[in-house]
């Protein structure tokens, strides 16, 4: 793995002396090889004397990049070929004049292959792509669209030297007091998608901690792996010994994955069950937290709302002043708050916009824009808004819903607030450890 400040020494060194072509683009062509090009295939080419193949391969070979072992000899073998200077003959056609037949001129050409400045200057652009420093990346590799071009492939590249950084044989661990370096590597293996790695680790994890707090974040990734399989059942065995809601940063999150459970059981009672158990302890935290008031309820059919004034940044540039969090009698009914929102005005004004949003584990959607230059709305007009939106009388406006792996919840602490897992408020912040890291 390159370090930052030996990228940062190379550049400074030899910048003055990388000459970049014309098309920075078509200049980089070996070095977009080395990340995109099956390497049987650059090994092939390679072999037949094409040298951006031979290029790219000794850059793999030097830095022990894609499955590549590193081989500093072949990588300078490699160098010296891709970069010897060879002539050909080209024939070219001169057209006859008055009459005359045409004569064919061969002309040698040269060609000087991937020359040491030019090796040196890919070299250097490639050690920017691999540590991430886009700031250099637009005069070392010739253009900032040059840069742009290489990162598709490059960023691929980066994620298999995560992988293989953080590889950890789930074996090699044999007590739970050190089962923290098998969490990080199982977070990484989920995030990249390399789920029976994550299995693993997990499995190990738990195995080794039993039932015991060490053990409730793997049990809840193990259990969001189980789902991805189809086998609730054993989500829901997994996420029996944590309790909820979970001490902080978890909260609320683990009875949103056994809601998708129960869902997928068609358990309903027991979806019930978990759901107004998360609710009421996100209500009654809500009730005792410090800067937090009490609004009331709103009774509206099946539904109640308890209305709290809460001041909580929910994105940047989005504020949330006041929260509603709505319990149904309804057993399959959604978990969902409606907020009370505020943004600066997006064009530049000194008046500020409010919003009605509802959040829901699947989404958010906007029922309300209230025009620049309008008072914050009261408790009554909220109210009747929220009312509306329950009686189906009044449709979103705009909506979102966020992409990316099966999750129990996307929005756990804008559903359920309060619980100590909301990373936007420092009373709730916990230190990092197998117990408290954040989940992926």
């Amino acid at each position: 793995m390159f370090r930052r400040f030996g990228v940062v020494a190379a550049v400074s060194a030899l910048l003055a002396g990388c000459v970049t072509a014309v098309d920075p683009i078509a200049a980089n062509a070996p070095l977009k090889l080395a990340f995109t090009e099956p390497v049987p295939s650059l090994e092939a080419k390679a072999a037949e004397g094409d040298r951006q193949a031979q290029y790219a391969l000794s850059f793999l070979k030097k830095v022990g990049l894609r499955g590549v072992a590193p081989d500093p000899v072949g990588a300078e073998s490699l160098r010296a070929s891709a970069g010897a200077p060879r002539s050909r003959t080209m024939p070219i056609y001169q057209p006859g004049v008055n009459g005359n037949p045409g004569t064919i001129l061969n002309v040698q050409i040269a060609d000087p292959g991937v020359s040491d400045a030019d090796a040196r200057r890919l070299d250097l652009c490639g050690m920017v792509l691999l540590t991430a420093m886009p700031a250099l990346g637009g005069q070392v590799c010739g253009s900032p669209d040059a840069y742009a071009d290489l990162l598709p492939g490059a960023m691929q590249v980066r994620s298999e030297m995560m992988l293989s950084a953080t590889v950890v044989d789930p074996a090699s661990v044999a007590r739970c007091e050190d089962v923290d370096r098998l969490w990080s590597s199982a977070v990484v293996r989920y995030e990249t998608g390399a789920e029976d790695d994550a299995v693993a680790a997990t499995d190990r994890i738990i195995a080794l901690c039993g039932e015991t707090q060490p053990s409730w974040h793997a049990r809840i990734m193990r259990a969001l792996l189980a789902m991805g399989d189809e086998d609730p059942d054993r989500a829901v065995a997994l996420l029996a010994p944590i309790p909820r809601p979970a001490p902080a940063p978890i909260g609320g999150y683990v009875g949103f994955v056994a809601m998708a459970a129960q869902a997928e059981r068609d358990d309903w009672a027991a979806y019930a069950k978990e759901r107004d158990a998360v609710l009421g302890a996100a209500i009654q935290a809500l009730t005792i937290e410090k800067a937090t008031t009490a609004l009331g309820q709103l009774e509206q059919g099946p539904y109640t709302v308890d209305l709290f004034e809460r001041r909580t940044v929910l994105h940047p540039g989005l504020t949330g002043l006041v929260v509603g969090v709505v319990r149904s009698a309804e057993p399959k009914a959604a978990p969902r708050t409606f907020w009370l929102t505020t943004s600066p005005d997006p064009m530049g004004g000194g008046d500020p916009v409010y919003f009605l949003d509802e959040y829901r584990c699947d989404g958010r959607s906007t029922f309300m824009y209230f025009p620049k230059g309008t008072t914050r709305p009261g408790l009554d007009q909220i109210k009747t808004l929220i009312g509306e939106v329950l009686s189906g009388e009044r449709q979103m406006v705009s909506g979102m819903a966020p992409g990316g792996p099966p999750t129990g919840c996307a929005f756990p602490y804008f559903v359920a607030p309060g619980l100590g897992d909301d990373p936007t408020r420092p009373d709730q912040e916990a230190a990092a450890s197998v117990s408290s890291t954040p989940l992926p």
